[in-house]
């Protein structure tokens, strides 16, 4: 086997990870797959859920996005009933977002699926590689969090 360099690895992880995202969602029937919300909608929702209720400006940082971008996500969201916005009682330029019952289930079916996804597709791996790749898919998280100061 030749030896693995930088590019070589890269050029194999673009060509697999497309085919990877394609077989996840053909194993999934939900409000991302379906095309009703996108990605960046599905990590804002996500990030509310667990949160409780965010600022605004809080959910623009992490999605890495100007807040006047973060309003127009979250305003697609609020006409579909998941999230909700509210101003500070006290400090009116303050804006609160909040997940609706609606948009905890709609996190909740998704990781749901999600999770099925992952036992199907990596059922077939022995119990140690799945430790190697948890091990590594950490790793790269860790990297990642360190890298933005988290």
């Amino acid at each position: 086997m030749s030896p693995l360099n930088l590019d070589r690895f890269s050029q194999e992880l673009v060509e697999i990870l497309p085919l990877m995202f394609r077989e996840f969602s053909k194993r999934e029937d939900n409000e991302l797959t379906r095309g009703k919300i996108s990605f960046p909608q599905m990590v804002a929702l996500d990030y509310v859920s667990r949160c409780g209720r965010v600022k605004m400006t809080d959910l623009a940082r992490v999605l890495s996005i100007k807040t006047s971008s973060a309003t127009v996500l979250v305003d697609r969201l609020i006409r579909g009933k998941m999230l909700s916005r509210k101003r500070d009682a006290k400090d009116r330029r303050l804006v609160w977002v909040g997940c609706t019952e609606k948009g905890k289930n709609v996190v909740s079916h998704i990781m749901d699926q999600k999770r099925q996804s992952m036992k199907k597709i990596f059922g077939p791996l022995t119990e140690s590689e799945r430790r190697q790749y948890l091990s590594v898919i950490r790793k790269v998280r860790d990297t990642l969090l360190k890298e933005h100061g988290k």
